[in-house]
């Protein structure tokens, strides 16, 4: 086998996957997420959110079952106590349990016009669909794009996979990057309990379910989807700045006047000077000026999907 040269490996470091096992893990998801555990079906893998009774997203993340007794997701590292915070306070009435498995294994992503051929020679052929994955001693391999695959590996299988492609690149800023051009937000601990679902697109990329029944928040979140009016919506940005780390989440954004219009999501370095964002915005701001924390211009760019 050659090495990859064509594509970029990288070691995801700012996420982690914790899991809910036991008999009752998928009931008791069931009651509590936005997603449709029930289309967790093998080799299927879905994007969702733990609310509050207000509809406030606490926790987002991607889940799969890795069989009947266990749902693993993904989320942020710095989202780990959060997590058992905002979940361990229902799953004490289930026979289930909420674990940290970070200990277990470790994120790698492979992305570039060669990832597929790449990693099938080198593990498994992928999944062919988005948010589809296959499973590999252990380990989970999630197709995101036709050029982009996001590895949960197990400590064994990092270490042989790090030798055929070389020692991974840190990836996390690179790998945000390609989440903001996918329009994929997330909640960190900056904007816990800030954004419903809707103001993170999460209805369009199928983040939740609106027949599956109840769900912690649901009253509210359905009622903003049947009977709401969204004025603001996630968007995507490019702002001219060159410390991304002045662009932390929950930033606030305004327009020429000085109003608020907005809170950063997420963001990125995309070129020299320049960083991408994530940012949910006022509709009636898109045609004029904003600016991030009254310093960072900013001008709206494309989404891959439709915002209504």
């Amino acid at each position: 086998m050659q090495t990859a040269t064509s594509t970029d490996w990288l070691t995801l470091s700012d996420w982690t996957l914790m899991a809910v096992t036991g008999p009752q893990a998928k009931a008791f998801l069931q009651g509590q997420v936005t997603c449709d555990i029930r289309e967790l079906t093998p080799g299927e893998s879905r994007l969702g959110a733990h609310c509050d009774p207000k509809g406030r997203m606490q926790v987002s993340f991607r889940a799969l079952a890795t069989g009947e007794e266990q749902v693993l997701l993904r989320i942020p590292r710095s989202m780990v106590e959060a997590t058992t915070a905002s979940l361990g306070k229902y799953i004490v009435f289930s026979k289930a349990e909420l674990s940290d498995e970070t200990g277990h294994y470790r994120l790698r992503g492979l992305c570039g016009p060669d990832a597929r051929e790449q990693l099938a020679g080198a593990l498994i052929e992928p999944a062919p669909e988005p948010g589809q994955w296959v499973a590999h001693d252990g380990g989970f391999i999630v197709t995101l794009d036709e050029q982009r695959y996001e590895c949960w590996l197990t400590v064994a299988q990092a270490e042989i996979l790090d030798r055929h492609f070389g020692q991974p690149t840190a990836g996390d800023t690179q790998w945000r990057l390609l989440d903001i051009r996918a329009g994929l937000g997330e909640v960190l601990p900056q904007t816990q309990g800030l954004f419903t679902p809707q103001l993170l697109n999460f209805t369009q990329i199928g983040g939740v379910s609106f027949r599956k029944g109840c769900f912690t928040g649901q009253e509210i979140v359905a009622r903003l989807h049947y009977k709401g009016k969204l004025k603001q919506r996630m968007r995507r940005l490019s702002a001219a700045c060159s410390d991304p780390d002045a662009l932390l989440p929950g930033t606030l954004l305004h327009n020429g006047d000085g109003k608020k219009v907005g809170e950063l999501v997420t963001a990125a370095p995309s070129g020299p000077g320049t960083c991408e964002c994530l940012a949910v915005v006022e509709d009636s701001a898109l045609e004029g000026e904003i600016q991030i924390d009254h310093t960072f211009p900013a001008e709206p760019l494309s989404l891959p999907y439709t915002v209504e």
